[in-house]
């Protein structure tokens, strides 16, 4: 059975997807939306790089955007340019401070890096991706059967105009005529009206904002897979409710939308959320992987650990790397790794064995929402993958640069400190009769605590009606969350020193 879980914390909301009880799938966006990726602005060309082939272009944003040439050459630009593709050899041929463009956000900040814009244009549905000045109809390449490839693209062709073309996703499989053109009107009286406002207003301008994260849920996850929808509000279960009826046939129609309290913890889903922070994760035969994550590149190790299943080297390493992919794939969506991916599996010497390995790896990842590129594997049995950057990885947003050894090591950041104090406070309230609590951190924790974080335990104070105190234990050496004493108000006021 699969299902979606979905729970609001006070200062974010996740959602959980999961299958026989097992995560497969978290999402997560603070309660302020500052995702941008999907934006649309008109943005102002502040300074060109030539040596780069990049400019950096103003959107209203604190950092300028970066525009990489090749992210600048779409049919749209060069026409309205009045620039033919063959004379578009460098940036400054047709680029200039002061120009202004239409641009969308691909890729949102991650580290030391700047948001990344580009002028190809597109809007997503729940049926179509819609491509402003583009004639093409493309279609999903996970819709694999030729038959219906060749019927939704004579849909697309008989229903596309103006000069508008779409990419057909993969919830259109089996759809008529009609669901998809109403989505295409849709999407283009949005376009429409971006067009519009591009004309008469100044730069630099948001025209376009991203879904919200339950939008993008049901655009990017719900289909007729998913059998119950849990959620802890009734405004989202209102949502829920009203984007299901507003699509044309029944598909979507049998999904239970349960209103309930604690969902994450009555499906036992803090834990395996909290296995994302672990840098080692054990396997279910015994070996395990190690996580490294670094700024240029994320390097995962396979080991044997305590498994002895097979009667040779050969067959416990094929056994263990075969498992150990299977958990590395459902880790690398998990966690949204991306960029360069190193796979250092167990010494294999066959070249069968290999080429198994490499061919289920490119299996698994063929599905991937994210761009995903098998390159090969190494006579050292090293794989490469790359994988799209878009959004900041899971590990660089629980961790910071520990300012103690100058950024060689990470610490906890303010989020996983956000979650760890909601869930302590959060199981307080459900199991306990308590109005206040201590609870005791170590010195570097709490000087960061006491920085940067008193207003958020000042909205899980009042969310769950319980006061917080902080206490500072010298004899905590780790970024470990401790109760010290919970009680009445009353109690815990008279308790000398809590703070």
């Amino acid at each position: 059975m699969k299902q979606v879980l979905v729970s609001k914390s006070a200062f974010f909301s996740h959602v959980a997807i999961i299958e026989d009880g097992r995560l497969i799938d978290y999402l997560f966006e603070m309660n302020n939306n500052q995702n941008v990726v999907g934006n649309i602005y008109k943005g102002k060309v502040m300074n060109i790089l030539p040596g780069m082939e990049a400019a950096f272009v103003d959107i209203g944003l604190d950092k300028n955007a970066y525009l990489f040439f090749d992210d600048l050459l779409t049919k749209k630009f060069l026409k309205e340019a009045n620039i033919k593709k063959k004379d578009a050899t460098n940036i400054n041929k047709v680029l200039k401070i002061g120009d202004e463009l239409l641009v969308q956000v691909v890729r949102g900040p991650m580290g030391e890096k700047n948001i990344s814009v580009t002028t190809d244009i597109s809007l997503t549905g729940k049926f179509i991706a819609f491509i402003p000045n583009s004639k093409d109809v493309n279609i999903s390449r996970k819709i694999r059967s030729p038959e219906e490839r060749k019927r939704l693209e004579e849909i697309g062709k008989s229903i596309i105009k103006d000069g508008h073309g779409m990419i057909i996703r993969t919830f259109a499989k089996g759809c008529d005529k009609d669901a998809i053109e109403k989505e295409y009107q849709m999407l283009s009286k949005i376009y429409m009206q971006i067009e519009r406002e591009y004309k008469y207003s100044y730069s630099p301008k948001l025209l376009y904002k991203t879904n919200s994260l339950i939008e993008r849920l049901f655009l990017d996850y719900i289909d007729s897979s998913v059998e119950e929808i849990y959620v802890e509000d009734d405004a989202t279960r209102d949502k829920f409710r009203d984007m299901i009826s507003a699509l044309p046939g029944d598909e979507l129609k049998s999904i239970k939308i349960i209103r309930a309290e604690r969902v994450f913890e009555n499906f036992d889903i803090d834990r395996q959320v909290k296995m994302l922070f672990d840098r080692k994760v054990e396997l279910e035969n015994g070996g395990s992987i190690i996580i490294d994550v670094t700024e240029a590149l994320t390097v995962i190790d396979v080991n044997s650990g305590k498994y002895t299943g097979s009667r040779n080297m050969e067959e416990t390493a094929l056994a263990i790397n075969l498992k150990a992919l299977e958990e590395i794939d459902r880790h690398i969506k998990l966690r949204n790794i991306s960029g360069i991916i190193l796979i250092d599996f167990i010494d294999l010497k066959k070249e069968e064995s290999i080429n198994l390995i490499t061919a289920k790896a490119k299996a698994l990842f063929r599905d991937d929402k994210t761009k995903t590129n098998v390159v090969g594997m190494t006579k050292l049995n090293i794989m490469e993958i790359t994988r799209k950057k878009n959004t900041e990885n899971f590990y660089n947003l629980i961790t910071e640069e520990c300012s103690h050894c100058r950024g060689s090591g990470r610490s906890l950041s303010k989020l996983y400190i956000f979650i760890k104090i909601e869930e302590i406070i959060k199981n307080i309230k459900f199991n306990t009769s308590a109005e206040a609590v201590i609870l005791k951190v170590g010195c570097i924790l709490y000087d960061k605590i006491i920085k940067n974080c008193l207003d958020i335990i000042a909205e899980i104070e009042k969310k769950y009606n319980i006061k917080i105190y902080i206490k500072k234990d010298s004899n905590i050496l780790s970024d470990e969350i401790l109760v010290g004493k919970m009680g009445s108000l009353s109690y815990i006021d008279s308790i000398k020193d809590p703070v």
